[in-house]
């Protein structure tokens, strides 16, 4: 696993690790890349492992895992963004290994997951929740599709925010957690958003998986956007 140093201050204690286990271009050496999105979350302080998002396949969601080390039996929560394919096809995997896990997902999915999952704790998420300690999911965003993301608040005041396909809008996601200016670094899909005057204040952009102008946000953030890669770890 690669450590990077883009939003690593090492003058402060860290809170969290972001693991990049799902998405489609280039991966570091052992990893294996593919449509979707997945990303691990370590809380240091509470030594939890959480998943957002399961990528759309099972056995390279696992092979991911074990190259970073982590078993599913560590993992303790899934957070599902919203219901398709690329974001929640590997939660199977996670589930036949640790079918008691804690999985998250937007109130609209709950029957279905609870249906799927009979075995797992399945709840459906219709505002923002706080998950475990500074660790929180929006709810149910959206309207033709109901999708969730989720905010990580460090203990020097730093907000990290993990995104599935930004569905609802990057504006909505932001005012759900009332942290217009205050997200500091954000990790993830924003589909087709072609305005981004909230990523203003933003100082790390991981747009990734499915975010159509990738290259708008290079050109206008050279010394923010990021280029994620499979297998990459960030610190906060």
């Amino acid at each position: 696993m690669q450590i990077s140093d883009q939003y690593y201050d090492e003058t402060m204690e860290e809170n969290f690790s972001v693991s990049i286990l799902f998405n489609e271009g280039e991966a570091l050496e052992g990893y294996i890349s593919s449509y979707g999105f997945a990303a691990l979350i370590y809380n240091i302080k509470s030594e939890d492992y959480i998943l957002f998002d399961t990528g759309n396949d099972a056995n390279i969601l696992i092979h991911n895992l074990k190259e970073a080390g982590v078993n599913a039996s560590d993992i303790k929560k899934i957070v599902i963004s919203h219901d398709h394919q690329e974001h929640s096809g590997g939660l199977n995997g996670i589930y036949n290994k640790n079918p008691n896990i804690e999985i998250y997902v937007p109130i609209e999915n709950q029957v279905k997951f609870n249906r799927k999952y009979p075995l797992a704790q399945v709840y459906g998420v219709e505002g923002v929740l706080e998950i475990e300690g500074n660790m929180y999911i929006s709810g149910q965003l959206g309207n033709y599709l109901k999708e969730q993301s989720m905010l990580l608040k460090t203990e020097y005041g730093k907000r990290i925010l993990l995104v599935g396909c930004c569905h609802p809008g990057l504006y909505d996601i932001f005012n759900a957690f009332n942290c217009t200016g205050k997200i500091k670094a954000i990790i993830g899909g924003l589909h087709d958003a072609r305005s981004f005057t909230c990523l203003e204040s933003v100082d790390f952009i991981g747009a990734c998986h499915c975010t159509r102008n990738k290259d708008i946000l290079e050109i206008r953030y050279p010394e923010k956007f990021h280029k994620i890669k499979v297998g990459e770890n960030f610190l906060f």
